[in-house]
Parts: structure tokens; sequence; C-alpha cells
């Protein structure tokens, strides 16, 4: 009889495969605040509270609920909607229905006070929680948020729709992307055949030394790994055609299995898998950077550590330390579990050797128990995934939305010149127009506070086509303000969001949600790299794109 599993175990069954029991560990620890109730922002809570997250806070200006807005975000009846309530209190009842473990509370503020800090210190409403979502704000309060969130280092994401077309952007001042951070459709195995280590040469050697008088299946049964070895040791070369004519000359017939995996495996006997990226090397050294520079403290990140620790291990060694795992391959399980044995020690003996050293730096500035701040499993993490690890900067909102030169202006350049782009790059222009729109006239474009049910359509219509070519001016003097040729797009663009008005669809919060969430859950579990730029939603052509 069988024990039933867990709960949480059984509810997370799926996403556990993807994060593992400590990222859902994470996630539930985690203080989400959320900013305004807009399909955007309670799309996204919905998937953080179904994912597991159990603290969250909504803030809102306390407007009473709409029953219409409230049946849309959560599918209950406009009859069971307490007309009593704010639009939050409500929002906060029906996240907590779906999830038995969720607490949520309300906060009431205005955002004209809300972002607001004391001496430099982190805003009230921010002070105990770990994200904060927002959806809606103009360009000025999400710099203003930007500047609320830094001063705690809390980590943020942004999301704006108007109609059809939408965008999603996170902001932190940086992190570590440490675990399943492996790019998909990634099909290099670590093996280090052109970088053999002893006890592995030792181990080809001896499953190889006499080939020739191994019985049939046995020799069937010969790792692939031993045969690549041996072909290249035969050749004495690691040149391409030598390994393969060698590699073809040991075969007896055509019907080897074995050796079909190591010709199709051939290219590790010249491939350095352990060597050095661009990336990793750079951020190694800059940790060491900051140890020289005596930037290495006692509230420095940990990773900064290991990642000091690596590049004395590189420094020494030449590579990287090893991944540990092999794929599946024709063979014995005897053998196979040997040579598995022999990749695992191996790494479990290079993460030790990091970890040590980490323990030791983290001691040198004042770390009383390092091996707590620092964990065994801290290192074997990092050690696996060396080769992909990421440290990850965001650009200020503040330069990215106002800059009019620099490195933001120059990569809004380029993606201007991409024809795949012209449709996102004219939507986060004609975005930014229409909040010097709104600033102009106090009201949004297409959105009026003196229309009556007895207005013509024919003056509504002229209304709303001027709106559309102010907007188009606007969003040109913009672009040109950057020394940015205007997409050809914008005139439809900046028409479309006049036509919108301040109009959000559901639909397009679902999506914009969805893929805030997502990115929370890598910000907060440490897991999976979280994108660094904005991300533009097209939804009348059903597109995506990084603009900036």
């Amino acid at each position: 009889m069988t024990s039933e599993s867990p709960p949480t175990t059984s509810r997370y069954d799926r996403q556990l495969r993807l994060w593992g029991d400590v990222g859902q560990r994470k996630l539930a620890r985690a203080r989400i605040a959320a900013i305004g109730v807009t399909p955007s922002t309670m799309e996204c809570m919905k998937c953080l509270v179904l994912g597991g997250c159990e603290s969250f806070v909504i803030i809102d200006d306390g407007a009473r609920v709409d029953a219409r807005l409230a049946g849309e975000l959560f599918e209950v009846s406009v009859d069971d909607v307490d007309g009593a309530l704010s639009a939050a209190e409500v929002c906060v009842r029906a996240l907590c229905a779906l999830n038995p473990d969720a607490r949520g509370r309300t906060l009431r503020a205005a955002r004209e006070t809300l972002f607001v800090a004391r001496d430099n210190e982190t805003p009230e409403a921010f002070a105990d929680v770990d994200v904060v979502v927002a959806g809606g704000l103009s360009d000025a309060e999400s710099v203003a948020l930007e500047r609320a969130c830094t001063n705690g280092l809390t980590p943020f994401v942004i999301m704006r729709a108007c109609g059809l077309f939408g965008e999603t952007r996170t902001g932190a001042l940086e992190r570590w992307a440490t675990e399943n951070v492996t790019p998909e459709g990634s099909q290099t195995s670590d093996l280090r055949l052109m970088t053999p280590w002893e006890q592995l040469s030792s181990y080809a050697e001896m499953k190889t030394c006499d080939l020739e008088r191994l019985d049939a299946a046995a020799f069937k049964h010969v790792p692939f790994v031993a045969l690549l070895l041996r072909a290249t040791m035969r050749s004495g070369t690691r040149d391409r055609r030598a390994v393969k004519e060698a590699l073809t000359s040991m075969r007896r017939g055509m019907d080897e299995e074995n050796f079909d995996e190591a010709m199709a495996n051939v290219r590790y006997t010249w491939t350095d898998t352990g060597a050095v990226p661009k990336e990793v090397d750079d951020v190694t050294r800059e940790a060491a950077e900051m140890k020289n520079a005596g930037k290495l403290t006692l509230e420095s990140d940990k990773f900064w550590f290991l990642a000091l620790a690596l590049r004395e291990f590189i420094d020494r060694e030449g590579c990287l330390p090893l991944e540990g795992s092999i794929p599946d391959m024709t063979s014995t399980t005897e053998a196979y579990v040997e040579l598995q044995r022999l990749y695992a020690d191996k790494a479990a003996s290079d993460a030790l050797t990091v970890w040590q050293r980490a323990l030791e730096l983290a001691q040198e500035v004042g770390f009383l128990q390092p091996e707590d701040f620092i964990t065994e499993r801290d290192a074997k993490s990092f050690c696996k995934n060396s080769r992909y690890v990421r440290f990850m900067k965001w650009k200020s909102l503040d330069t990215e939305l106002y800059g009019t030169t620099g490195a933001a202006v120059d990569a809004l350049a380029v993606d201007a010149k991409d024809p795949s782009k012209a449709m996102s790059v004219a939507i986060f222009g004609v975005l930014r127009a229409a909040d010097v729109f709104a600033i102009k006239h106090g009201h949004r474009p297409g959105v009026y506070n003196d229309m009556s049910s007895t207005m013509d359509v024919c003056d509504e219509t002229e209304r709303l086509h001027a709106d559309g070519e102010e907007l188009v001016s606007l969003t040109t003097t913009w672009f040109t303000s950057r020394g940015v040729d205007a997409p050809e797009c914008v005139a439809d663009v900046a028409h479309e969001v006049a036509r919108y008005g301040d109009g959000q669809l559901h639909a397009v919060g679902a999506i914009l949600g969805g893929i805030a969430s997502q990115e929370i859950i890598k910000i907060i579990t440490q897991q999976y790299t979280p994108m660094t730029r904005r991300l533009i939603y097209d939804g009348v052509h059903s597109t995506t794109a990084y603009v900036g």
C-alpha cells in the first residue's frame, strides 16, 4: 500500500518538475504587492496564487467595485458581487478562493502618495514585499515606482495595455540566474573527451585495451565514450577526418549501435566542452575586480563569492567544473553505472573545491558561519550550471524612457531598422507619446469627460481623428528627438490607440498577466533567465518582440 503524497506535492506536481521543491518553497514564502485592479494585474495574480504564492496585498484607491468588471475578471455572477465592497476587496476574496493556502489583504492608497519615500527610505507600502506588480501606470509613475522599489532592492514588473496593444517590463538593480539556465534545445553534453582527466582515460583504456578479443555481445556494448577516446589515441591527432577513419577501422560490421552513437557524437573529440564562455569569463573577472577593490562585503550576494571561487578554479584548472551527467548510450548496466559514477564523482570533487574556497572568501569578509550563507547545494547547482550562469543588470526606466542619447537609444535605433520589429517599435513610441498627450490636455487620447449620449457621431469621429493626428505628430517628434526614424506604421498605431481610448481588453490583459507572472517566478526562484528588456505585444498580428 503506497502512502499518499503531501497535499502541496500533489497539488503542484507538474510545476515541481520545473523549479523543484526549493523553488516552490521560495514562491510560497514570497510576498507580492499588486498595484491597481486591472485585467493584467489580476490575471498575473491569478497565476501566482494558483502557482502557490500564499501572501499578497492589492493596493488600490478604494473605488467601489464594478460588478461587470468583477464578473469578467473572476467569472462570478454579477448578482453575487457585493456592491458595498471596493474592487480590491472583491478581488482579494476571489483570489483567496483559488487557493486555500493564500492569504491576501488590501491597502488603500492614492498613486500620488504611493511612491513617495521619506529620507531616501523605501515607501511603507513596499517595505515588506518581495516583488511589486503594477498595471496601467504612466511613464512618470513607472519611473517613480522604480525609484521607490530600488531603494529597498525590490524587483518589480509593470504592464500596460491599450486595446489590442500592450507591453510589459521587469525591473531590478541586478539578479543572478543560476539554475535551469541551459538554453532551450541545447544538446551539448559535458563529456570532456578533448581534455579527459586521468580516471576517465584509465576507464577508456580498460574498456578498449582488448577490443579485438571481445566476443560479439561485449564488443557491441562498449560505451561510445570509451570508443571515441580510443579512436583519438589511435589516430594520434584530433583531426576530424583522422578520428572518423580510426573509428571506422575499429568496427567489425554495420549493426553495432555503440559505434553509430560514437560517430554521431564524434564532435566531442575536438570540442572543448570545458571551455569558458565569454559571459562567464566576464562575470568571474568582475568578481575578482570587486575583491581587489574591496567591494566584496557582508552585503554582497552569495553568488559573488561563488563566482570568485570559480574564477580561481578556472585560473588553476584552465576549464569549468564538470557538469557531471552523461547521456543514455548502448552499454551494459555495469559499464554505464561505472561511467556515470566516474563523472558524478569528478563533478562532486570540482564543486567541493569551489565551495570550500567560497567559504574561505566569505569568512575573510566577516561571515562567522559561512556554510549557512553559502550551502553545499548552492555550490553544486552553481558549478553544474556554470557554463550558462548569468548575472543580469537592468537599465533604468528613466534612461530608457527619457534618455535622448546613449545605449538605450542606440538599441532602439537598431530595432527601428528591423522590418520585423517595425510595428512593435511604433507601439512603443505611440504609448510614450500618449503620455505626452495626457500631460498636455489632462486626458488620454480618445477619452473625454464631456461626452454624452446625445453627442453627434460625426463630432465624436472628428475628435477621435484629431486626437489621432496629434498623437502621430507627438510620436514623430518623440522619435526625432532621439535621432531615430519613426516607422511608417506609426499613423495606423496612433489612430488605433486614440480609438481605444483608455480601454483594456481582458484577453490582452490575460496574455500580459501570464507573461508577467512567469517573469516574477523566475526572479523569485532565481531559476531560468528573466527578460531584461521591454516586451511589446501586438494583438493585431499576434506577435511579441523585445524593444530597446
